[in-house]
């Protein structure tokens, strides 16, 4: 297994109808910070969705991405795959809809999920609990925020 303890986890757990904007906020603050990132989903539904939403996502500033089919993959500030690859030698992992960080060679400081804390599915819930449960015994350098009523709340 990798070497993680320089690696930061954060977990962002929040509902469905707030799920696209929590990912669309937190591409653009890891594009603002000047660090390239990896989306990865497995669902290429997902990607495609995300990607129509950052063409029109800002009227103040536009968020660069793209994929293998848009090539300069190297040069991608943002780079979606569905599969493990890390062509923009990107520092930043964005995970979506798969959790296992540890296919990863880990080039990266920062990994992110982002998660749908308001599913019924009882074993989509089983293995974030256990993702987390994993990352703690891991890394000492994990965080999880749920998104509330209240806004963001950060979990121990």
């Amino acid at each position: 297994m990798p070497d993680y303890s320089n690696t930061e986890f954060v977990i962002y757990a929040t509902n469905a109808e707030r799920f696209l904007s929590v990912v669309l906020g937190l591409l653009e603050k890891v594009h603002s910070s000047g660090k390239r990132c990896i989306f990865f989903s497995p669902l290429e539904e997902r990607i495609k969705v995300v990607d129509k939403a950052l063409w029109t996502f800002s009227t103040n500033a536009f968020i660069p991405h793209g994929d293998k089919k848009l090539g300069f993959c190297d040069q991608q500030p943002i780079y979606f795959t569905d599969v493990r690859e890390n062509p923009n030698k990107a520092t930043v992992l964005m995970m979506l809809d798969s959790f296992d960080y540890s296919i990863w060679e880990n080039d990266f400081e920062k990994i992110i999920f982002v998660v749908d804390s308001g599913l019924q599915d009882k074993t989509q819930l089983a293995v974030i609990d256990e993702l987390r449960s994993d990352l703690k015994k891991n890394t000492k350098n994990v965080k999880y925020w749920e998104h509330s009523s209240k806004g963001w709340i950060k979990l121990t």
